[in-house]
């Protein structure tokens, strides 16, 4: 019965969350369906486990335990990746890079999301600490967006004072890999110091991206995340670097 109850409340948090989300932020990424189907599948199999224990077959038995270890393992996994993710977004870069890096995330018609203004005010305040730093604002237009998310991010900057001469601007990319790779087309170096800027769950893959482009002084620059973002964030940063692990992307 305890299983059961576990699986239920797992069912009913995950589709809270899919809900919620939506509500607050659209469906920004296909990701977002893997709370739909958690909140499926727990409140399913919260029924199914009752249904097993009444029927007492052992092979039902034994194949629950099998597909329960299985989840046990995973979930293990996922945690201490998670982990790694936290650890890598707290670390603090060195001062004076050559280059900041900040990668897009969305912009809604032409406002930025919560999860880009912390990525942009992060870089902002290296700038300021930092002047002889210049900034590569990387990003593409995409769905919903009317200019690029690097045009957000140069808006703001120089709405606050950076000079726009230290700003150097990518706006053809769609993904992390293009927002790295086109970065380096800019800086034309890529020995040079460069910090990425980016929200803390995403540093770790990131870095390990720059590196496997080749990159030789790579660091990262965490911020925060929009408090309801988080699961969502981790969880799929987390199945991004088993997918990148195994394809030896990173």
């Amino acid at each position: 019965m305890v299983i059961s109850m576990i699986s239920l409340a797992v069912g009913i948090i995950s589709l809270l969350y899919f809900a919620g989300y939506v509500f607050w932020n659209g469906v920004n990424n296909s990701f977002l369906y893997f709370w739909l189907l958690l909140g499926i599948c727990g409140i399913a199999y919260s029924a199914l486990h009752r249904l097993i224990l009444q029927c007492g077959v052992v092979f039902w038995r034994r194949a629950e335990q099998f597909v329960l270890g299985v989840i046990l393992i995973g979930t293990v996994i996922i945690i201490g990746i998670v982990g790694l993710l936290v650890t890598e977004g707290k670390e603090e870069p060195s001062a004076n890079a050559d280059y900041v890096i900040v990668l897009g995330a969305h912009v809604f018609g032409e406002r930025m999301s919560a999860n880009l203004r912390y990525r942009v005010e992060a870089a902002y305040d290296y700038l300021e600490k930092n002047p002889d730093t210049k900034a590569v604002l990387s990003g593409g237009q995409g769905q919903g967006e009317d200019i690029t998310e690097a045009e957000a991010m140069r808006r703001y900057l120089v709405q606050q004072g950076i000079a726009e001469e230290r700003l150097l601007m990518e706006g053809d990319s769609v993904n992390t890999e293009e927002n790295i790779k086109n970065s380096a087309e800019l800086i034309g170096d890529k020995s040079k110091k460069v910090v990425i800027v980016s929200n803390g769950f995403h540093i770790y893959r990131a870095k390990g991206i720059a590196k496997k482009q080749g990159y030789t002084d790579v660091e990262g620059l965490g911020c925060k995340i929009h408090p309801y973002s988080v699961p969502n964030a981790y969880i799929r940063e987390a199945a991004a670097v088993i997918k990148y692990k195994i394809c030896r992307q990173i």
